[in-house]
Parts: C-alpha cells; structure tokens; sequence
C-alpha cells in the first residue's frame, strides 16, 4: 500500500514475508547437512498446504491437520545446540481428536481415552507388556513367571496414578474452563471436545455442526502452552540463555473471510489475550483484505513505522498490554539496490551459539546439590555412635565394632591390615544366630598409631587373626551344648591412650573410654570376658581394673611386665604370658652360655659373659625398665651392662644419638645390645646401627638379643640380611607353633600369614575361654562374666595345650609358671635356628632344666 493511501490489501506482499523467511535461515548448512534456523518459525501458505492426511476424515475438521503442520514446522526448525521442542498440551490434545474409539457411554469413552493416553505418553512404563516380553525370551530359564508376577502390579499401580494425574492433575484444567464444563476431570472435557468436533445429531431431529472455532481454540491455546514453556527452560537448563527468542508464525497470503489462514489469524488474536506473555510474533500479508480488529501501528519519531513497531515489540517484550493485531504500511516501490545489498549482509536476526557458560549453572548447582546431599548423608549416617566408636585428635577412631555397626576403626597407617579383619569380624558375626543363647568375647588392643606417630607398632593386629580364626573354628563344631562365640574389636588407641580414664592413666587427654564403653555393652552384648591388651602399661593396667570393677575378666596375650600380675592387678586378670622376672632370667642364661652369642662378641676381662649394652626406656616402668632393671640384676654376676636410654615417645630425631651411643660401647666392649625397648622403635635404632660401618665388634658384626622384636622381622625373616646385613638378631618366643600343623595351615588359608607366637597367643586365649564358657553353659545357661571369673580361680586350667605352649592357670596363678621359652636366631643366610629351648614343652614329660650343647647349660628358675 502507498504510504499516502489508506490501508488497503496488497497481493504483492506475500513476496515480502517470503523473502524474510530466508532472514530466518543461516547462511550455510549445519552439521547435519540442512539449512538450519535462526529462529524457530512456521509458514502457512493456503496455496501450498499438504493434503489432508487419513486421520482428519475421523474429525472432518482440516483445522486440526493445519494447527498439526505448524507444531511439525516449529519442533523442526529449532536452532542447532536449542535442544528439542516438547509439545507435551498439544500432542495430548491431538490424540484425544484424533483417536479411534468406539461409540460407547461417556465413562467407557473416558477409560479409553485415557488408555490411549497411558500407551503413548507415560514415560515408557508399560511395564506389564516389557514384564511379558522379558519374561517370554527367559522362559526357557524359568525366570517368565517371576518377571510377569513381579512387573504387573507395578504397571498397574503406575497406570492407575498416571490415570488420576493426567484426569484431576493441574496442567491440563484449563481445557474444561475453556469448553464451560464444571469440574476438574479432563477426561471429562476430553469427551465434550470430542463431540464438539464433529457433527451430531441433538433431540433425535436437528443435526449440530462441528464447532470448528472451539476445535481451533484449544489446540492453539494448548500450542502456545507448549511454546511459552519452550521459551523459558527450567532455570537450571543449559538451554536457557539460548531460548530468548519468540517463535515466528508467517501468513504470506492472509485470505479473505472464511479461509484457513484468515481463521487460524482470528483465533489467534482471541487466544493471545488470554495467554500471559504469548511466545509467538505473527507476521500476516493483508493480500486480500484488512481484518477489522488490526489497529494500525502508532507514529513516533521521524523513522515513521520502524520506531512504532519498535516501540510495540518492547511494550509486549515488558509485559505491558498491547492489541491483539497491528497494521504496519509498508512502501509498494522496490529498494533500491544500496538497501538491497546492505540487506543481505547485515544480517539483524542472529542465533547465539552455543556456549560453555550454558553449562555452568547446572553443573554448579549439581555439584552443590551433590555436595548438600553427601554432607546430610555422612552427618545422617556415620556410625559415630558416642558409646561405642569416636574419633579423637591424634586421627585415630577408638572404640570397640561387631564388624556390622559402621564403625570402621581401621584407619591410617596399618588400615589395610584392619579393614580386611573387621571384614572377616562381620561375616562371622553374621552367622551368629541372636535370637539364641550366645555369649560375645572382646578383643582389646591398641590397633592404630597416630597420625603423628612412627614409633607405635600394633602387634595385637597378628593376634586378632588367630582370635578370629579361632572363633571361626569354635563356632563350626556344632556341639549339642555348644554356646555360640561373637567376637567384638576395641581399639584402645597408640600406646593404649584411650584404652582407660584416669586412675593409674596419665595421658589420656579427654573423657574418651574404651573400657567404658565395653562395660556398657556388656548386658547389650552378652559380654563374657576380654582378651588382648598386648601392652604392659599403665594405661592397659587401669582398664583391667575398669572391667574388673564391673565383674567382667581379662586374660592378657603378649603381655609380659611384671606390674601387670603384681600389686594393683585386680583378681579378675589373668594372662597366657610368663612376666618379666622369668624373662629377664632367661635372656641373662643365655647371654651368659651360648656360644652362638659369643661367636659375635668377646667378655670382658674377669666376667664369664660379654658386656650387655641396655637399651630401654626409663619412661616405660611397666615394661622397658622393668625388664632392663630385672636383666641388670639377673647378670650382675655373669657380665658388665651399660645403659643407654632410648625414650618410646620421643620422635626419630633422638635414634641417630642413642645409635652413635651404642656404636661406641660396641667397638669399646665387644658386647652386645640388650634390646629392652618396644618393637616399634627397634627398625629406627637398626638403621643407625646398620649405616655406621665403624659399628662392628672385633668379629665384624653387631649381635642384638631382644625381648619384643619388629613382628615384620620376624614374619618376614630375609628382611634382616637384606635390610640390617651386618646384624644378628636373637629373640626370645615362649612358643612356637608347628609350620605342618593344623592351626598353621588354617591361619595361612584363611589370612595368607605365617604362624608365630602372637597368633598363636590369640587363638589359645579364645580358645581357653570358649572351654570354660562350655562348661559353665552346661550348669548355668544365663551365666554372667562374674561366673568366668569363679572358674578361672576355682578350677582354672590345667595342662592345656595351647598353640603358644602348656598353660596353667586359677588356684592362685595369674600366669602359667614354667613355661615354654625359647631364644631364637635369624642367621645370615635367613634361617630362624632355636639357640635355647627351656620350660614346659610337653606334659607328658619332666620340663627341660638344661639346654645347649649335651645339655650342660642350666635353665633359667621360676621361682
């Protein structure tokens, strides 16, 4: 039209929105190989329309194929990286047109429509046909039924709330209020649309036409649902900043009255009202004539219509209201060729590509929301239960498990060796039946160093791995009258720290109380006796009188100071080790006589032994003093010793000065050391020892006789010549067990370890109170740990022999006397030789008095 004439239609015009639909394309193909779009949009030309596909005979309503056509044009032209429009309103609104169902009532109607519904829309939960189809491949397998029985109710529980969503749920209530109906069934509205969209006959005479106008009104209003939620993804969707764009709908010949196009326009225009913020921009060519309700565009400026249509575009981009339609003139010349030409490179419409900032929203929320939901899980469900298992500030967890409760005490340096026992622990728990009799055992130790600490090294590790072996075998015999064994974990911390609180426990820094938390568990429980402890200290000492004082006994393993069984020992201890004294005893026999001693070292002038070079720590009274003292005394009359302090708690820092310290003595003496120390500073001082090559007697080498080797040295016996070369190490076991026997051939079946004394210890000690629970079980079948410590004192054990040697216990022995002893070697050439062999070994037989060569030696007494 003239830009001086009124408004009048110009067929010219359709030229017009089809060359700005090429606006709308790149430039160049995409990936896929089509041209792809700027901006998603729709053309409806009436003259090129396709045929009316089979389906629209069923409603005879062609509105419906071409509102059909523009949801296709639309889902298709979406920008590359835009995602995949979802027409979730529309699709179900067409399927309710255009479904095939029989005359039936309304509520049969109903069903079926929501059947159709279900079959095509439900998130793929069919599981009732999927339960059929798998169990028909795997009836061979017999698997048909118990997929089938399995599958159908969980189809039919989803069918039944798919129902009820799609028919009282919200999205889709406004298809009633918009047909009048009362109520908040769609299923309901559904069947109206239905009758509404296609002719029928009322009162039995006058035939009602379709109502095409409600037809085109629905499924357009349920199109622009769709599109409006396409236009603003979920907030976290990485497609959001890439929808910012309208959807284009072009009418590039708007027919008169009565066409499709003129039709679809005024439909339009009465819906758009309706729908907040409408995400559609139709541009219409008034080809044939000028619809009434268009109001032409408003004047600002001296752009004339640009700054108008300017203005309009921003009102509806605010959200203001503006009319339905608007009438922009447009200039019938041609442009000019400049204009032309500046047209096609200047390209306004753009498509913003795909960024990696998209994607940094979502991801950042879902790290956070992972983050939120791992931190409420660990504070929710960390089995950190204040009776039983704590952290505390040298990175430990102390505490006693079940191998079940969560409680993971296996932690930093030796967690690798612990965790598989809490393992084996869980499993044999597990088997225990609790609904029946049982009593549960309770093996105390420290387990872990801290996370400060080199020096501990927690040899009570071996000993759980034949306690464990041994509750596995007990509980696998079966007997008529047998009581089952659990057995339970405490981890007292390094150096026993938290084994106990207060009273003879100086260092524990807290409230933290492992024996306490046994004693609480103990009517829970059903705990009969503790074993373990593995250290003499005063630490592990206050925790046997804890538990004595609450009627509960210990029997030690690998405990050996003397203090343990004098003095403040409570009645309710007992242990399967000789003590100090008898140790002392042994070791200052055997320094006095072997010649494989004095191979290596030479005695000093007068003295019938060579010089022993004590290393122990003056801290450790109940342990390292004490038996370096008890040795000192013991030898005073064989041999010279020289003390040289080395102090446990004390960090590397001090083994290169106690190590200078004993290399002097050494080349001065031709002695040897007397190890008195703990084990885990023994691979410390041997690496001083073994780098100063000046550190040598005159036969070339350094012999050290211990009473608590490195358990590594000694499981692992070839680490000595390739590690400490110019050392011999002797070392003093009360037992050893057979490497052909039974139990030796069970622990490295069940553990991949070779047998040695502490094992052996552990499987005795469980072993020793599984045969008294059995007892006192025959008698008494709700008997109490106070009942365990009656029998230990008023029967005890007699002549058990154990994997650790013959014990003898109760009628007044806190500890087997006499028993086995022996001092062993680790020769150059990695082979463990039995220098001294002394005590019990066999009850069927006098104990040994004499050793060495044609027996001229004499044992150590036990007086």
């Amino acid at each position: 039209m003239d830009d001086a004439s009124a408004p009048e239609a110009d067929p010219g015009l359709a030229d017009l929105l089809t060359f700005y639909r090429q606006r709308l394309l790149r430039s160049a193909t995409g990936e896929s190989g089509h041209i792809p779009s700027l901006v998603p949009h729709a053309i409806v030309d009436e003259a090129r329309l396709p045929a009316p596909p089979e389906e629209c005979a069923v409603t005879g309503n062609e509105h419906v194929m071409l509102l059909r056509h523009v949801a296709r044009q639309f889902r298709s032209t979406m920008p590359d990286g835009a995602g995949k429009l979802r027409r979730t309103e529309f699709d179900i609104c067409l399927s309710v047109l255009q479904a095939e169902l029989p005359a039936e009532d309304a509520d049969e109607e109903q069903r079926a429509i929501r059947d159709v519904l279900y079959g095509k829309y439900a998130w793929n939960l069919g599981w009732g046909n999927g339960a059929d189809a798998v169990g028909d491949v795997l009836a061979p397998k017999g698997w048909a039924a118990v997929l089938k029985a399995a599958g159908a109710p969980v189809a039919w529980l989803w069918r039944r709330w798919y129902g009820f969503r799609i028919n009282r749920g919200g999205r889709m209530q406004w298809v009633g209020r918009l047909l009048g109906e009362p109520g908040r069934s769609f299923l309901n509205a559904a069947v109206v649309l239905r009758e509404r969209s296609r002719d029928r006959v009322a009162d039995g005479a006058a035939t009602v036409p379709r109502d095409e106008a409600v037809v085109r009104q629905v499924l357009l209003t349920a199109l622009l649902h769709d599109l409006a939620e396409a236009s603003r993804p979920a907030l976290l969707s990485p497609r959001r900043p890439r929808r910012s764009w309208p959807f284009v709908l072009l009418l590039p010949s708007l027919g008169g009255e009565g066409s499709l196009s003129r039709k679809l326009l005024d439909t339009f225009v009465a819906v758009g009202r309706e729908v907040p913020a409408c995400p559609v921009l139709v541009l219409a060519a008034a080809t044939t004539d000028i619809p009434s309700y268009a109001v032409e565009v408003p004047q600002q400026g001296s752009r004339g219509p640009a700054q108008g249509v300017g203005a309009v575009l921003a009102a509806a981009a605010a959200g203001r209201q503006i009319e339905g339609a608007y009438l922009v003139p447009v200039s019938r010349h041609a442009d000019d060729g400049a204009a032309a030409d500046w047209v096609a490179v200047h390209r306004k419409v753009r498509s913003r590509p795909n960024r990696w900032r998209d994607w940094a929203r979502p991801v950042v929320a879902a790290l956070v929301a992972t983050v939120v939901a791992s931190t409420v899980a660990f504070v929710t469900t960390r089995p950190t239960t204040p009776d039983s298992c704590t952290h505390v500030a040298t990175g430990e967890v102390v505490g006693l498990t079940d191998g079940t409760d969560g409680c993971e005490l296996g932690q930093g340096l030796y967690a690798s060796e612990l965790k598989p026992l809490e393992d084996v622990l869980r499993r044999q728990n597990q088997e225990v039946d609790r609904h029946e009799p049982y009593r549960t055992l309770v093996f105390f130790a420290p387990l872990s160093v801290g996370s400060q600490s080199r020096r501990a090294s927690p040899t009570g590790i071996q000993m759980l791995r034949g306690a464990l072996l041994a509750q596995q075998q007990v509980n696998s015999l079966r007997l008529k009258s047998q009581v089952p064994v659990r057995l339970l974990i405490a981890n007292a911390g390094e150096y026993f720290t938290y084994g106990s609180h207060q009273g003879l426990n100086h260092t524990n820094p807290g409230s933290v109380d492992v024996a306490g938390m046994i004693v609480s568990r103990a009517r829970r429980d059903n705990i009969s006796a503790v074993i373990g402890l593995t250290q003499s200290r005063p630490e592990s000492l206050q925790a046997a009188i804890e538990l004595g004082d609450a009627g509960i006994p210990v029997l030690g393993t690998g405990v050996s100071g003397q203090p343990m069984v004098e003095g403040d020992s409570p009645v309710s201890y007992f242990q399967i080790s000789p003590p100090d004294a008898y140790v002392a005893r042994g070791m200052a026999t055997f320094a006095r006589y072997s010649p494989r001693l004095r191979a290596v070292t030479k005695p000093s002038a007068g003295r019938a032994g060579p010089p022993a070079i004590v290393v122990f720590d003056p801290d450790d009274r109940y342990f390292s003093a004490d038996l370096a003292h008890r040795f000192e005394e013991a030898y005073r009359g064989m041999g010279d010793t020289h003390e040289v302090p080395y102090t446990e708690s004390t960090r590397g820092d001090q083994s290169p000065e106690v190590a200078a310290k004993v290399c002097t003595l050494v080349r001065e003496t031709d002695g040897f050391v007397l190890f008195a120390s703990r084990s885990g500073v023994m691979h410390d001082l041997f690496h001083y020892l073994q780098g100063d090559r000046g550190c040598r007697t005159h036969k070339g080498r350094v012999a050290v006789l211990a009473e608590s080797p490195a358990p590594d040295l000694i499981l692992n016996r070839h680490l000595m010549a390739q590690k400490y070369s110019a050392l011999t190490l002797f070392y003093n076991q009360f037992s050893s067990p057979d490497p052909s026997g039974t139990f030796a051939k069970s622990l490295k079946k069940a553990f991949d370890k070779n047998p040695d004394a502490d094992a052996a210890a552990g499987y005795d000690a469980v072993n020793i109170l599984f045969g008294a629970m059995d007892d006192i079980y025959d008698t008494d079948p709700e008997f109490t740990p106070s009942a365990v410590i009656t029998y230990l004192q008023k029967y005890g054990v007699r002549d058990y022999v154990g994997e650790s040697g013959i014990i003898n216990l109760g009628h007044g022995l806190k500890f087997p006397p006499g028993k086995e002893f022996h001092v062993r070697e680790i020769t150059p050439e990695s082979v463990i030789r039995t220098d001294l062999t002394c005590g019990a070994v066999s009850v069927r037989m006098a104990p040994v008095t004499h050793w060495g060569p044609g027996g001229r030696f004499p044992c150590p007494s036990d007086d």
